[in-house]
């Protein structure tokens, strides 16, 4: 059995958020620890509110974790201050956390902000470098790398950009127009993993998905190319099966089948 840790947010829909890692986990077979950074007030039409966790809480659920149990990976979710970066940092150290997995959230899917800018100078200066590969999309690509990231040569320049943080980079090209692609850069190559855009708006998740899945893959000794190539494929699976959820934005579905 692999175990693979989770510390993010909770999503009281259950599309996205801690819910989503716990699924795609278990469907991979692997067996998920968490730790919850803040719960969340949402529904499918939007975020009304966000509460976090304190900060002693969380670093309490760390240890108690890891004095018991040493994860396999870790994923990084919903990080929403400085102080609880610092703490999960921390952690790294002390526990030599390993496959460790960024996803910077730093909006929600329904366009709140999750992040304001002080926590994302913390989040480059203090959380990359101690990563193992970091997964923003457009969006959080621009962000890291300091620059509008809308198309391939773009989402290139960011990649090579946010590697000098310290961690390998996946950018993630669900937002391109046309085909979806999403890239790697580990410091020497670049690869790209191509998919046909799927017709669906059952997409809420998404990048939870991708992250967790690739977190466990990685957690099965999988080279980051081959995780992230599985990772690819698996989301795009989830997408494909995913479901109404709501009025709004529908979820995807982590399976393994």
């Amino acid at each position: 059995m692999k175990y693979v840790l989770t510390i993010a947010g909770s999503d009281s829909c259950g599309g996205a958020g801690i819910q989503a890692d716990i699924k795609t986990i278990t469907a991979l077979g692997s067996h998920a620890l968490t730790a919850i950074t803040a719960v969340t007030a949402q529904n499918s039409l939007g975020v009304s509110a966000v509460h976090e966790l304190p900060l002693e809480f969380i670093s309490m659920q760390l240890e108690t974790v890891a004095e018991d149990v040493s994860p396999d990976a870790v994923k990084l979710g919903m990080l929403p201050s400085g102080g609880i970066i610092e703490a999960i940092a921390k952690a790294i150290r002390r526990y030599g956390f390993k496959n460790v997995v960024v996803d910077p959230v730093m909006k929600a899917s329904t366009g709140r902000e999750l992040m304001d800018a002080a926590t994302v100078t913390l989040l480059k200066e203090v959380l990359l470098p101690l990563a193992d590969v970091v997964t923003p999309n457009l969006y959080e690509a621009g962000i890291l790398a300091g620059g509008k990231v809308t198309k391939l040569d773009e989402m290139e320049w960011a990649a090579r950009e946010i590697k000098k943080l310290g961690s390998d980079v996946i950018v993630k090209g669900g937002h391109l127009e046309g085909s979806c692609i999403d890239i790697l850069y580990d410091g020497k190559n670049m690869y790209h993993f191509h998919g046909e855009r799927i017709n669906t708006s059952n997409t809420h998740g998404t990048g939870c998905v991708f992250s967790s899945s690739l977190a466990t893959f990685l957690a099965m000794e999988k080279d980051i190319v081959e995780a992230t190539r599985l990772a690819h494929e698996f989301t795009r699976r989830a997408i494909e099966q995913g479901y109404p959820c709501g009025r709004g934005q529908g979820a995807v579905y982590p399976s393994a089948k």
